[in-house]
């Protein structure tokens, strides 16, 4: 984590303006640019954070092997921004993985959308504000939303429906 920390602090030093979902996987950059160009939810999504004060990192994960992705409740604040970190198993299908992809990303919008949420406990205390009753592979530290399944179900649904 400590290396995304200094990704962190170094891009807001040089005042990027890139967009607000970065990764340097090829996979995962394929990935965000198969959700923009066939998901007008994942494109949604993307707008909503590049609107916002949260940058969000996603890389392969590489650790909770039970889920297929999470959103590390973990904050870093610099620059004005809030960058979060997320990892998702980026094997398997496109349509799948996207829509996993977008279900955490909806995660860093429900972030986004909380100001106040600036360090691990706040991100506790808002997803605990937030969450459901969910199973979570009998992990103690897994929180979920109703509109993060939301948002996954209607990527995969817009992804393997037929094209317009």
């Amino acid at each position: 984590m400590g290396t995304f920390i200094m990704l962190a602090l170094a891009v807001t030093a040089h005042g990027s303006a890139e967009r607000h979902v970065r990764a340097t996987e090829p996979r995962i950059l394929a990935l965000i640019s198969t959700g923009l160009a066939r998901s007008a939810t994942f494109r949604t999504l993307i707008t909503t954070l590049d609107a916002s004060d949260v940058i969000v990192y996603v890389e392969p994960k590489l650790l909770r092997r039970g889920l297929g992705g999470f959103l590390a409740h973990n904050v870093v604040v610099a620059g004005g921004y809030r960058y979060l970190h997320v990892e998702i198993d980026h094997q398997g299908a496109d349509g799948r993985v996207v829509a996993l992809l977008a279900h955490e990303l909806q995660h860093a919008v429900e972030v986004s959308q909380s100001p106040e949420t600036r360090d691990a406990a706040d991100m506790e205390r808002m997803f605990k504000r937030i969450s459901i009753e969910f199973g979570c592979n009998g992990s103690t530290t897994c929180t979920e939303t109703q509109g993060a399944l939301d948002v996954e179900f209607a990527v995969r649904e817009e992804l393997t429906g037929p094209r317009k």
